[in-house]
């Protein structure tokens, strides 16, 4: 995560300070969910071919 007093260098990559002290949303109700939604849609239409590698 950003904080709000960084900035960009090079105007390419911007500073941040790494954290081991994130949240982990592993087992959050809200990406379970979406990860369920997921996989049922992967599974109904597949993966798209142009993604896949060749």
């Amino acid at each position: 995560m950003l904080s709000k007093s960084a900035k960009q260098s090079n105007g390419n990559s911007p500073k941040a300070k790494i954290s081991k002290d994130v949240k982990s949303y592993t087992n959050d109700p809200f990406v379970i969910q979406k990860g369920k939604e997921s996989k049922a849609f992967l599974d109904k239409y597949g993966f798209p071919k142009e993604l896949l590698k060749k």
